[in-house]
């Protein structure tokens, strides 16, 4: 089983809570909401931030802003994007088509980087559309509500 990454829509106090490691949130939809407060994305995630990162993206809509290290962690920090964040990650989302992000994959370039699962050539970025709907969604979503999100593996 290989790692996911967990992002979480959240209010921006329970997000300063989080990184002053008080307390971590358990999102809730609110009334009205269609899609939900938490998105899981699994092995791919790691082409996702790749081929954002080559394509432009201002922020790192995948894993966010590392937490500063001086709280113990399991695994690697947890990630942060502000409201602000959210908007621009927004913005670039949903200009940006799928066929434009794939269009970004360079099997050579992505396995030298060593990004999971590897052989990610233009015809296999296919298989990340549905992670990328979701992904477009869920910081559409966040930015309406003018959210947080907090990032973490899984």
């Amino acid at each position: 089983m290989g790692i996911s990454i967990e992002l979480m829509r959240v209010e921006p106090e329970a997000a300063r809570a989080a990184v002053a490691g008080q307390a971590w949130p358990r999102p809730q939809m609110r009334e009205g909401e269609k899609f939900r407060a938490v998105l899981l994305l699994d092995k791919p995630w790691n082409a996702l931030q790749w081929l954002l990162t080559a394509s432009g993206c201002p922020v790192d809509p995948v894993m966010g802003t590392p937490f500063p290290e001086d709280q113990p962690f399991d695994d690697a920090p947890p990630g942060l994007l502000t409201a602000e964040e959210v908007v621009q990650a927004a913005d670039f989302l949903s200009a940006l088509d799928f066929d434009a992000l794939a269009a970004f994959a360079d099997e050579e370039a992505m396995d030298a980087d060593d990004v999971h699962p590897s052989g990610y050539d233009r015809q296999r970025a296919e298989e990340l559309r549905s992670h990328y709907a979701d992904l477009q969604r869920f910081y559409a979503t966040a930015a309406a509500a003018e959210q947080w999100v907090l990032t973490t593996l899984t």
